[in-house]
């Protein structure tokens, strides 16, 4: 029988920490990525090896994109993006592997026994997105103040144009900024919950024709591919909206400031014509 519970199932306590086989995914992730950070600092060289290559595609491939459209401040926050990146991915392609979500406990008595697994997917826990949509809201509202002060965010969060409708846009305003957690944080999780219970139906079905041998196999591949395609996927666009979201905030008020204190940058706009004149 095809169980998938949507909370992450408690291994053991300790203390009143209790422990989740989501929690235990998020750290086999962390300590991967570690591991990996390590070898590639260790072995990396100027002609890289094609491991060095293999690792360096997706990073760069996502840093040209935000050096494309982050602006001129996206040497800060790109490392960020990377991070998320490389987590989510790493997170939703580690669940992949063979014995994650198979191998685990059985408990309850007679039929309504149900297999705990010992590892389940990060992302499949909507505590682990929320944690991750609540990171990328904090760091959208710290560059925003970073780019213009406090006076300058909360003038742009809290007063609209023209200023008339603020009784009416202000709250829109809000409402859509507080949004963008539960965006972040559901869209992750719903995507890769559904691909978990969506394996779990295709290897219930293919095993119980245990005389179609073939099947059992070819199947359960078709599926496991196209979730390493939808993880990585969903681990981009993750990134993508935290990217999106920063340069918004930063443009935001890059904006807004041109209004205020624009008079400052006069003298390097009145340069232009002098140097074309010479």
């Amino acid at each position: 029988m095809v169980h998938v519970d949507i909370a992450a199932e408690t291994l053991f306590a300790i203390g009143p920490l209790i422990v989740t086989n989501s929690m235990v995914g998020a750290l086999l992730a962390s300590i991967l990525l570690l591991l990996a950070a390590r070898w590639f600092t260790r072995r990396s060289g100027i002609v890289p090896s094609r491991g060095q290559s293999v690792i360096e595609l997706p990073i760069e491939f996502l840093a040209g994109i935000v050096r494309g459209t982050g602006g001129k401040r996206w040497r800060q926050f790109v490392p960020l993006i990377l991070a998320i990146f490389l987590f989510v991915l790493t997170a939703n392609w580690l669940s992949l592997l063979p014995g994650v979500g198979t191998i685990g406990l059985w408990e309850g008595e007679g039929e309504h026994r149900i297999l705990v697994p010992f590892v389940r997917a990060g992302a499949a826990d909507l505590n682990f997105t929320l944690g991750l949509a609540l990171i990328s809201f904090v760091a959208f509202i710290m560059f925003g103040l970073r780019a213009n002060g406090a006076r300058g965010y909360l003038k742009e969060l809290l007063i609209a144009e023209p200023a008339y409708m603020t009784p009416l846009l202000t709250p829109i305003h809000l409402i859509s900024e507080l949004s963008r957690v539960i965006s972040l944080s559901m869209r992750l999780f719903g995507n890769v919950f559904a691909g978990e219970v969506l394996l779990a139906t295709m290897l219930a079905l293919t095993t119980a024709t245990l005389f179609t041998l073939p099947l059992a196999f070819v199947v359960p591949g078709v599926f496991i591919g196209l979730e390493l395609l939808f993880g990585l996927v969903q681990a981009l666009v993750f990134a993508l909206l935290s990217m999106t979201y920063i340069t918004l905030a930063i443009a935001e008020h890059r904006q807004h400031g041109s209004a205020d204190d624009h008079a400052g940058e006069a003298p390097e706009q009145g340069t232009a014509p002098a140097h074309g004149a010479a």
